[in-house]
């Protein structure tokens, strides 16, 4: 690190030697100047400066912000600096800074005669470290970069655009020549049609993938939906009274002249029996024209009855156990022709007569309530599959894959479990229709179809085209793999595509191997060379851009090479 000497105002020349000498073992120096101080202000004080500070082998600097003294510092070759702040910067004045010292100065310097041995100092340093600059304003301690430093700066800038010109255009040069150009060169080779319908099966699980003509599914599933809709009765069905039905108890105590019981008793018409409340009953249709065997009281037979039309309704409906008369009318007896009468039949009831219902009306479900409910069940079915269906394209999108359905829409299996619709009712049939209330169906419904993705089943169709290549050969780029159609599918992951591939074979060539030895050769080299190395038949042709020279690019990646198939113009690079 230089050491800094600071000059006194009333400092001598004789004073700053005095310094040099006793810094003995610093080689850097800087002298401080003061503004005011009265030594190094003539051209003679800075010369002897100079010799002691080649005599002491030392490297000496300058701070002063006077002009005067910057420009005779600056003359004798002395790195200046106008403070202590721009000497820490390393920032040395690079030229006179007021005109009219410098004018002052330079006449002073060439006024005093020149000593003897000394050397014309520089007029402009570079910008360097205090230490070098130190170094270069020494002189003879300066080194040969040194030289050239001061050498380059002393040119004048007309001449640094020169040489600067000259530089940019050989490297300019070199790079058209040797860089930039490129060339393309075109391998006519014969290519051969490949045409192929490949059948492609799909199977869910991973397994399936890597077998030729197989590729891998996934078996979607949806959730169950449901969904409820209501079916009301608007139509109203008439209904008759209802008789009421029971059992009358016969038996006999005996009399009228013919035999002794049990007595054989036959039912004809629709004879009548009269209970205290004058409630009529008759034989029913089943008991009307059959035969009783009538024992003995206390011993009796059921024969059923029901309400006359008179009574129908609730009021048939009587109690147990009521008194009841019969007085043979419509009934006889097969013994002897006597009437059934005169036997003493004695009638009752044990248990109730009942079922008796009045005339009423009740609700029944109409054909357009029916028709309403189908329609109903209808749109609920849609809704649910568009909703099932949405949900399994949704799954299949997760996976990039699509849903395997034919041209005609199969493919996705709906199961629906429906309810029950109500049937419509013919109001005006004898037969009652059903009691209808308004009922709430429910519809549920799943969907299930099986998912594969258009890559892989590309991947597979062009896996059997290269199938087909001979072993000698490869498929050339770029071949018309079709799309593959769906032909069955269902749910489970099972689907069976097909698609029509078309592609080109040419006998295998390494093209990088070719590109890599190209480099530098001249084109008709080249062209003997790539000649030999293809099947026969083949063309070359060579263009180069922007412009032709003798030799190809020197870089093998600038050389691009493509084949062409010479009987389809079948290209790929």
């Amino acid at each position: 690190m230089a050491k800094l000497l600071y000059v006194e105002p009333n400092d001598e020349i004789t004073d700053l030697v005095d310094r040099i000498r006793r810094a003995e073992g610093d080689r850097d120096l800087v002298f401080v100047v003061p503004p005011d101080g009265k030594v190094l202000r003539s051209p003679l004080d800075m010369r002897l400066l100079m010799q002691y500070t080649r005599g002491f082998q030392k490297r000496i600097a300058i701070v002063t912000g006077d002009p005067q003294i910057q420009a005779l510092a600056l003359r004798t070759g002395f790195p200046t600096f106008a403070s202590l702040a721009r000497l820490e910067q390393g920032a040395p004045l690079r030229g006179v800074p007021e005109a009219a010292a410098a004018s002052a100065a330079a006449a002073a310097v060439a006024a005093a005669p020149v000593m003897a041995g000394e050397d014309a100092p520089s007029t402009e340093l570079a910008k360097r470290t205090p230490s070098t600059l130190l170094a270069a304003g020494t002189g003879g301690a300066a080194g040969w970069w040194a030289r050239a430093q001061e050498m380059w700066a002393s040119q004048r800038g007309r001449q640094r655009l020169l040489v600067i010109g000259s530089a940019v255009v050989v490297v300019l040069l070199l790079l058209l020549l040797f860089v930039f150009p490129s060339a393309t060169i075109t391998l006519g080779v014969q290519a051969h049609r490949l045409a192929d319908t490949a059948t492609i099966q799909g199977t869910s699980g991973s397994g399936s993938g890597p077998t030729l003509d197989q590729i891998s599914t996934e078996a979607l599933q949806s959730q169950t939906y449901t969904q409820n809709f209501t079916a009301t009765p608007s139509g109203t069905q008439s209904l008759p009274p209802v008789p009421a039905t029971g059992t009358l108890q016969f038996c006999s105590s005996g009399g009228g002249g013919v035999g002794s019981p049990p007595y054989s008793l036959t039912f004809s018409g629709s004879p009548s029996f009269v209970d205290t409340s004058s409630i009529v009953f008759t034989t029913t249709s089943a008991s009307s024209g059959a035969t009783y065997s009538v024992p003995l009281c206390p011993t009796t037979v059921g024969v059923p009855v029901e309400a006359a039309s008179a009574t129908i309704g609730t009021a048939g409906n009587v109690g147990a156990n009521q008194s009841w008369s019969w007085n043979g009318s419509g009934g006889s007896v097969g013994v002897g022709g006597n009437a059934a009468k005169n036997y003493n039949w004695t009638l009752s009831n044990p248990a109730a007569m009942t079922g008796g219902t009045n005339a009423t009306t009740q609700s029944v479900f109409s054909p357009s309530d029916a028709t309403a409910a189908t329609q109903q069940q209808q749109t609920v079915d849609t809704n649910l599959t568009r909703k099932a269906t949405k949900q399994l394209k949704r799954l299949a999108k997760q996976d990039k894959s699509v849903i395997a359905q034919t041209s005609g829409g199969s493919g996705v299996v709906v199961t629906v479990t429906n309810p029950t619709l109500p049937t419509g009712c013919n109001t005006s049939a004898s037969t009652p229709c059903p009691a209808a209330s308004t009922q709430t169906l429910t519809v549920t419904l799943s969907a299930a179809a099986t998912a594969y993705s258009p890559t892989a089943a590309k991947a597979a169709v062009l896996k059997d085209l290269k199938s087909k290549v001979p072993s000698n050969g490869e498929l050339l780029a770029d071949p018309d793999l079709g799309t593959p159609k769906v032909v069955s599918a269902g749910a489970g992951g099972t689907v069976t595509l097909t698609s029509h591939a078309v592609g080109y074979w040419a006998p295998q060539l390494n093209l990088k191997t070719f590109q890599d030895k190209l480099g530098f050769m001249s084109p008709s080299s080249a062209k003997t060379y790539l000649l030999g190395q293809l099947p026969g038949s083949s063309t070359v042709t060579i263009s180069q851009s922007p412009f032709g020279l003798p030799w190809l690019p020197l870089f093998s990646g600038n050389i691009h090479l493509v084949r062409v198939s010479l009987a389809q113009r079948h290209t790929s690079g």
